[in-house]
């Protein structure tokens, strides 16, 4: 204990990290090459096979088409049981 205060603020030091995700796919490809260990799950094309983004957005619209006749289906079946509940309370 003295006159003067002789604690000085704490600095702040902050290193912000950025984060590259393209950088870190290089680096675990690189990595995986340098033992020996590639895999053909992920390996890059150098050419897109013609009609593949085709067959994919197909794939795509009829997926959304089948979730949207299921959620039309369930969204009646819902309403009906309403209904008949409403009719029933005030029957």
């Amino acid at each position: 204990m003295g006159f003067f205060n002789l604690y000085k603020p704490r600095k702040y030091d902050y290193r912000p990290i950025y984060y590259d995700p393209k950088k870190e796919a290089q680096k675990e490809r690189e990595k995986r090459l340098a033992e020996g260990k590639e895999t053909h799950e992920g390996e890059f094309k150098s050419t897109i096979h013609r009609g593949s983004f085709r067959e994919e957005a197909a794939r795509n619209i009829n997926s959304r088409s089948a979730q949207s006749g299921k959620s039309n289906i369930r969204l009646i079946l819902i309403l009906f049981v309403l209904l008949l509940l409403a009719y029933y309370l005030l029957k």
